[in-house]
């Protein structure tokens, strides 16, 4: 059966992990993998306390639908400042990956055939699109990574020698390091599906 290394780190404006806006999730569960990323407006404790309850909403039930969670999510974070993110599951024997994001996630896949998953407008708790379901196949040797805005999104891999070497968790810090701005939360997360 195919393996899995992953990693996840996130970073506060101003420093303090109750003061970070912005929160990940990585489950595995038998044969299956979750992943969300959530970017809560703004920063500050009042941007931690939604994105603990974001968690939170999140964790009830980690099977669901991607969809139906989303859906959850909108109804949870209602009278909040609201919220963007990214769901995802994976299958692991079969590299099928599922994904529904809301906002301005950024979720990409390198590897032989990299591409970007294009996300739904809107924030989550106040004005949404009706979320939609993309499925694509993860090869071996592929890297899955979900970033926040307080990340450059664009950006050449020629700049950056070595930015998607080493280990999930190393690319990760790799991302923030290089990637990371300096006015907004930031929070990455990294998947390497390994044969």
């Amino acid at each position: 059966m195919p393996r899995l290394d992953y990693g996840l780190l996130k970073r506060g404006l101003t420093g303090p992990e109750d003061e970070c806006g912005d929160t990940g999730l990585i489950r595995v569960d038998g044969e299956d993998c979750f992943l969300a990323l959530v970017d809560v407006l703004g920063h500050g404790r009042e941007a931690h306390a939604v994105a603990v309850m974001a968690s939170e909403f999140i964790l009830e039930d980690l099977h669901r639908d991607l969809i139906e969670m989303m859906h959850g999510l909108h109804s949870r974070l209602k009278g909040t400042r609201g919220a963007v993110a990214t769901l995802c599951r994976l299958n692991i024997p079969s590299g099928e990956l599922h994904h529904v994001g809301v906002g301005n996630i950024t979720t990409r896949v390198f590897g032989i055939k990299s591409y970007s998953f294009i996300s739904r407008d809107g924030i989550i708790g106040y004005m949404m699109s009706s979320p939609k379901l993309r499925i694509e196949k993860l090869s071996p040797g592929d890297i899955l990574i979900l970033t926040s805005d307080g990340l450059k999104e664009h950006f050449d891999q020629d700049e950056f020698p070595g930015l998607l070497c080493g280990s999930a968790q190393e690319i990760a810090a790799n991302m923030m390091a290089n990637l990371g701005k300096a006015n907004d939360d930031a929070s990455c997360i990294v998947l390497r599906y390994l044969r």
